[in-house]
C-alpha cells in the first residue's frame, strides 16, 4: 500500500512558492518504493489542466524518478469518461444557437426588453449562467421563484429570461437533442456516478488528486470522495502552514462560525470549505513531503492577506517580522514603471538579464495586453516565450482576415474597406502573383480609389480597369467575383449559407487571381478558423435565418473567445507565459508578477446581468468575491516564490492606477514594521529602480540626432513658380514652404480615401448648387424662387451615391435658404449674372509670372461694372483679414480690370462681396474696390519681385492664423523638431 490506513480523510499540502511538480514527484517516488511495478502503473493522478499534466509526465520521464511503468496521469474533466454510459454532452455553440432562437422569440414578443442586436450575446450569457448553477448543484426551482417585488425592474426583466432557461430550454434540449445533458451537468453526472462506483467497489489501487483548491462545487464533491477512499489522497497547492490553529478558528467563526461564512476574497477560502465538507482541522494538514513548511516570506505575505476583521494580528506578530524583515524581502523587487509599455520593456530587460544567466523565468500575469507587450520586447533580442494561453485569433492573420470580410459582408464597400481587404497579406497569392497583385493595387487606390465616392461602384471600376489597361481588367474580374459571395447576398438567410458565403470569399481572396493555394488555412491559426467554420456549420441547424449584421455579431464574438498557439517557431522552454491557474504548479528561478494594479490583480468582478449579490445567495450561488479569492491564492503562491519581482504601472492610458490591494497591504505591513521595515521596502524599490534605469538606458537613443531647424529653402530662379493662382497667393503670405513644396517640388497631398473632408466636399456641393440656382434665373428673378432653388437642390444632389448622403446635404442647404434668398434677390437688383465658374488670369511681365483664378460668379451692373461674387461655405474673411492675408477677390477684380477672363471684355470693378452659405448666411462687401484693387496689384507685385530674388527663401509657418493650425507640408519641414518661434535658417536648393 501506498497510505497506511485511517479513519479520517487523507489530505496533505504543499506550502506557497515552491515547485509543486517537483515536490509532489518527490514524495509520490518515495511512497512508491512500497509498490510493485503493476500497482504503480494501475496509480491514477488526476490534476487540473492539461500542462500540469505534460509537465508531470515530463517530470517523472525527465528525472529517472521511476524505473517501471508510469502512473496514470488525468485532467480532473475526464472523470469517469471510461465508466459512465451517458449519452454526449450538447456542444456549447448548438446550445448558444438554440437559446439565440428562443431569446430572438422573447424579443419578438417583448421588443423593448433588449435591442435585437444582442441576441447572441444574450444567449451565451444565458448558457453561461446555466453552467454555473448545474455546475455548483443549485436549484433551478429556487431561481424560478424567486420573490422579485422587492427589487428594480431590471431584474423583474431579467426573470423574463431565466423562464427561457428553467421553463422553455428543458423541453427544447429533449425535443433538439434527445434529453442529452448540457456540459457542466454531464460531468455532475459522470462525477456522482464515478462516486458511486468507488462506493460499491472501492479502488485497491492509490488515486491522488494533486494542485487542485478544490473551489467549484462539482470538484469539491470528487475530491472529498477521493480523500475518503483507501488509497485516495489530496494533495492541496499553496497551502498556508503559517496560519495559527487559533487563527483558522478565529477567522471561520468570526462571521458566525459556519465554514460557508468565511471570507471568500482570502486565498485561503478555497481550503476552509473542502475541510468543512471533509471533517478535517486545516490547522492538522500535513505536509506532503518536508520541504520547508514555514519561511520568512511566507509568514510575512501569510500576515499581510489576514482578512480586515483580524489584522490586529499584525501587532502581535510585528515584533517576530521585524527580526526576518531582511530574509523575507531580501528577494523581492519592486518596479513601479511611468506607463504600461516601461512596465513591459523593463520585465523584458528583467528577463533576458536573467536568462542570460542561466535562469529559468516565469511572468505570472492574467494581463494579456501586458503578456503581449512582453512577447513583443523580447523580439528584440530574439526571445520567444512560451505563452501558455496562446495568441487571441481574432489578431492572428487568418483572424483579422476573416473580420476584414465580415465587414464587407454586413455593410456596404468602402474604399477603406477594400483597401485593407487587398492589402492583407494573405490576400492575392504569392510569390510573383502577389508582387502583381500589390502593384494594381497601389495603382488603383491612387487613381481611382482617393479623393473619389464614398462607396465602391464596380461599373467605375470596370471603365478604370478598361483604360488602365494590361492585367487590370482580369484583375478587377477575379476581385469581383471573389468577393461575390458576400456583396451579392441580403435578407435574412440560414447561418450555413452565411458559413459558406463567407469561407468561399476568404478562399478565393487569398488564392489570388492565379488561382493557386489559399494560404488562409496554412498552419495553426489558419486551422482554429476552419474548425470555428465546421463548428459553426454543424451547429447552423439550431438556428434559424439571421441578417448580415447579426451573423457579424455571433462569428466576431466566436472569433475573439478563441486562442491559438502558433507554431512556425521553438519558444524557449526557459521564458513561460503563465496564467494564474497555470502557475499553480509551475516553478522557476524568477518569478515575475506583472500588472500589479487594481483591476488586473485582482480582476474587477464581473457584473452578472442576472442575479444580484442577495440573488445568487438565496440560490445557493457564490458571490464574486470568489474569483478574488482564487486570485488571491494564485497571488500568494508566485509571491512566496525565492526570487521575485513585482511590477506595476504608476498610470494607465494618462490616469493614476490603483496598486493592488494585496501589494498595498504587503508594503504598509512592511513599512510599518519600524525603520527596518521601511528600509527594506526602500531596497525593494532601489532594485526596481535599477531596472528600470537600465531598460531606459537601453531603449535611449545612442546618438541623439540633432532637430532639424526651422526650413526656409531658396531654389534657384529657373526653379521658381511662374504660375500661382489667387488662393495660392494666401498661402504664400501664411505659409511659403507651402507653395515651395506644392510648385516648386510639385508635391500634392493624397487625397483621402472616399469623398474629401467635409469641409471641402460641403463647398463642393453648395457651389454646385448656387451655380445651377443661378443658372436658371439667368433671366429675372421669379416670384418661385424658393421651388426653384429646391428643384435645383435635389438636381445637383440627383447622383448621390446613397440616400441618406443626398438627405444631409440637402437638410444642410435648406437651413439657409430663406436668408440666402433675400439676400439672393437684393444682388439682382445690383445685377445680372452672366458668367459662372469663369477662368482667369492676368501676367506680370517683367517677373514671367501668370496670376489665375477661377470667379465663382460675375455679375453686371447697369452701369457697365462687373460685381464679383465668392461662395464661402465656412466661415467668410474678417476685415482685418482682408487687408493683410485674404486677396482673392481683389486679385479678380484686378484680373477682370485687365480683361483676364475669358469672354468678358476689361471693365471697371464695382462690387467685390464674399458669400457666406453657412448657417449665419452672412456677407462681406469690400469698400473703395477701386483703390483697394490697384494697391493690392501693386502689393502683389512687390511680393513676388521679392520671392524672385535668390536671397529670398520661402520659410515654414511663417503668419498662421492660430499655433495650432496645421498644413499639408508641415511633416516635410518637421515641424515639431522646432518651434514657431525659431528663426528660419536660409537654405540654398538646387544651387
Amino acid at each position: 500500500m501506498m497510505f497506511p490506513g485511517q479513519d479520517s480523510p487523507r489530505v496533505f499540502a504543499l506550502p506557497p512558492g515552491v515547485d509543486f511538480t517537483e515536490l509532489f514527484l518527490r514524495g509520490f517516488t518515495a511512497r512508491s518504493r512500497s509498490l510493485g511495478p503493476l500497482d504503480v502503473a494501475r496509480t491514477v493522478i488526476y490534476v487540473n489542466t492539461r500542462r500540469a499534466q505534460r509537465g508531470l509526465e515530463a517530470g517523472l520521464v525527465k528525472g529517472h524518478m521511476l524505473s517501471g511503468p508510469l502512473p496514470r496521469i488525468r485532467v480532473l474533466g475526464d472523470i469517469g469518461a471510461d465508466g459512465a454510459d451517458l449519452l454526449p454532452a450538447i456542444p456549447p455553440l448548438k446550445r448558444q444557437l438554440t437559446l439565440a432562437t428562443l431569446v430572438r422569440r422573447l424579443l419578438e414578443e417583448s421588443p423593448g426588453l433588449a435591442p435585437k442586436a444582442a441576441v447572441f450575446d444574450l444567449a451565451a450569457s444565458l448558457g453561461t449562467l446555466l453552467d454555473e448553477v448545474q455546475g455548483e448543484g443549485a436549484d433551478p426551482n429556487a431561481i424560478r421563484t424567486l420573490d422579485m417585488g422587492a427589487h428594480s425592474e431590471h431584474w423583474r426583466q431579467a426573470q423574463t429570461f431565466l423562464d427561457i432557461l428553467f421553463d422553455a430550454w428543458p423541453a427544447v434540449r429533449e425535443d433538439l437533442f434527445g434529453g442529452a445533458l448540457d456540459p457542466e451537468a454531464r460531468q455532475r453526472v459522470r462525477v456522482a456516478a464515478q462516486i458511486a462506483a468507488w462506493q460499491t467497489a472501492p479502488p485497491d489501487h492509490p488515486v491522488i488528486v494533486a494542485g487542485s483548491t478544490g473551489s467549484r462545487s462539482t470538484t469539491r464533491l470528487l475530491m472529498s470522495a477521493v480523500a475518503r477512499l483507501p488509497q485516495g489522497a489530496l494533495v492541496l497547492p499553496g497551502f498556508d502552514g503559517d496560519i495559527q490553529p487559533e487563527l483558522w478558528r478565529t477567522m471561520a467563526g468570526m462571521l458566525g462560525g459556519s465554514a460557508e461564512q468565511f471570507p471568500f476574497e482570502h486565498p485561503q477560502s478555497a481550503f476552509v470549505r473542502l475541510c468543512a465538507d471533509l471533517g478535517v482541522d486545516p490547522a492538522g494538514i500535513p505536509p506532503w513531503v518536508d520541504a520547508g513548511w514555514s519561511t520568512a516570506r511566507g509568514r510575512l505575505v501569510s500576515l499581510s492577506l489576514h482578512p480586515a476583521p483580524v489584522t490586529d494580528a499584525w501587532r502581535d506578530a510585528a515584533p517576530e517580522r521585524v527580526e526576518e524583515v531582511d530574509g523575507a524581502t531580501s528577494g523581492l523587487t519592486l518596479i513601479e514603471a511611468q506607463d504600461p509599455r516601461r512596465e513591459a520593456l523593463t520585465t523584458a530587460w528583467a528577463i533576458r538579464a536573467a536568462v542570460e544567466t542561466g535562469k529559468r523565468v516565469a511572468l505570472v500575469t492574467p494581463d494579456r495586453v501586458l503578456s503581449r507587450r512582453v512577447t513583443a520586447a523580447l523580439g528584440r533580442w530574439g526571445l520567444r516565450p512560451d505563452d501558455s494561453a496562446g495568441r487571441p485569433l481574432h489578431l492572428t492573420p487568418p483572424g483579422v482576415l476573416s473580420r476584414l470580410v465580415l465587414d464587407a459582408l454586413a455593410a456596404p464597400l468602402t474604399p477603406r474597406a477594400l483597401l485593407a481587404l487587398l492589402k492583407h497579406p494573405l490576400v492575392g497569392g504569392s510569390g510573383e502573383d502577389r508582387n502583381r497583385h500589390l502593384r494594381l493595387v497601389e495603382t488603383l487606390e491612387l487613381r481611382q480609389l482617393r479623393g473619389k465616392g464614398a462607396l465602391i461602384r464596380w461599373s467605375a471600376l470596370v471603365d478604370w480597369a478598361a483604360a488602365a489597361g494590361d492585367a487590370a481588367p482580369d484583375w478587377i474580374d477575379w476581385m469581383r467575383v471573389a468577393l461575390a459571395p458576400v456583396l451579392e447576398t441580403g435578407g435574412a438567410q440560414p447561418i450555413a449559407h452565411w458559413v459558406t458565403a463567407h469561407r468561399t470569399a476568404l478562399t478565393a481572396l487569398s488564392a489570388g487571381p492565379g488561382g493557386g493555394e489559399a494560404a488562409v488555412w496554412d498552419k495553426a491559426a489558419g486551422e482554429a478558423v476552419v474548425s470555428l467554420f465546421d463548428r459553426l456549420e454543424e451547429a447552423a441547424g439550431s438556428a434559424g435565418a439571421v441578417t448580415a449584421v447579426e451573423y457579424r455579431t455571433l462569428f466576431a464574438g466566436l472569433l475573439t473567445g478563441e486562442q491559438v498557439r502558433e507554431d512556425g517557431f521553438l519558444p524557449r522552454s526557459d521564458i513561460v507565459i503563465l496564467g494564474a491557474l497555470e502557475a499553480r504548479m509551475q516553478s522557476a528561478d524568477l518569478v515575475i508578477i506583472g500588472g500589479l494594479n487594481e483591476g488586473i490583480w485582482p480582476g474587477a468582478p464581473r457584473p452578472d446581468p442576472w442575479l444580484n449579490r442577495r440573488m445568487r445567495q438565496d440560490v445557493g450561488l457564490p458571490p464574486p468575491e470568489r474569483q478574488t479569492g482564487l486570485a488571491a491564492h494564485d497571488y500568494q503562491n508566485a509571491v512566496s516564490a525565492r526570487e521575485v519581482l513585482l511590477t506595476r504601472s504608476v498610470t494607465v492610458d494618462g490616469a493614476p492606477a490603483v496598486p493592488s490591494r494585496w501589494l498595498n497591504r504587503l508594503l504598509n505591513l512592511t513599512e510599518g514594521l519600524g525603520p527596518a521595515g521601511k528600509a527594506a521596502v526602500d531596497r525593494m524599490r532601489a532594485r526596481g529602480g535599477d531596472l528600470l534605469a537600465q531598460a531606459a538606458a537601453f531603449d535611449r537613443i545612442a546618438k541623439r540626432v540633432p532637430p532639424a531647424p526651422r526650413p526656409s529653402p531658396a531654389p534657384p530662379t529657373a526653379a521658381r513658380p511662374t504660375q500661382l493662382s489667387v488662393t495660392d497667393v494666401e498661402r504664400l503670405i501664411r505659409d511659403p514652404y507651402a507653395i515651395y513644396a506644392k510648385r516648386v517640388l510639385g508635391l500634392a497631398p493624397l487625397l483621402p480615401l472616399g469623398p474629401g473632408p467635409e469641409a471641402l466636399e460641403r463647398g463642393t456641393n453648395l457651389h454646385a448648387v448656387m451655380e445651377t440656382f443661378v443658372a436658371r434665373l439667368a433671366e429675372g428673378w421669379p416670384d418661385a424662387a424658393e421651388e426653384v432653388f429646391r428643384d435645383a437642390l435635389d438636381t445637383t444632389l440627383a447622383g448621390s451615391e446613397a440616400e441618406a448622403v443626398r438627405l444631409a446635404w440637402s437638410a444642410r442647404l435648406l437651413r439657409v435658404l430663406a436668408p440666402l434668398l433675400t439676400r439672393e434677390a437684393e444682388r439682382r437688383r445690383l445685377g445680372v449674372p452672366f458668367a459662372r465658374e469663369v477662368r482667369g488670369e492676368r501676367t506680370l511681365p517683367a517677373l514671367g509670372l501668370t496670376l489665375t483664378a477661377i470667379a465663382d460668379r460675375i455679375d453686371r451692373m447697369p452701369d457697365g461694372r462687373l460685381a464679383i461674387y465668392d461662395y464661402k461655405s465656412g466661415a467668410i474673411p474678417t476685415k482685418s483679414s482682408l487687408g493683410k492675408f485674404d486677396k482673392q477677390l481683389l486679385l479678380e477684380g484686378a484680373i477682370a480690370e485687365e480683361g483676364g477672363f475669358a469672354d468678358i471684355p476689361p471693365a471697371k470693378v464695382g462690387r467685390l462681396e464674399y458669400l457666406g452659405l453657412s448657417a449665419k448666411c452672412d456677407a462681406l462687401n469690400i469698400e473703395d474696390v477701386a483703390d483697394r484693387i490697384d494697391e493690392t496689384w501693386r502689393e502683389f507685385g512687390l511680393l513676388m519681385t521679392a520671392y524672385a530674388a535668390l536671397t529670398k527663401g520661402y520659410p515654414s509657418r511663417t503668419r498662421l492664423k492660430s499655433v495650432s493650425d496645421s498644413g499639408d507640408y508641415d511633416h516635410l519641414a518637421r515641424h515639431g523638431e522646432w518651434s514657431d518661434s525659431d528663426t528660419p535658417e536660409h537654405q540654398d536648393v538646387g544651387q
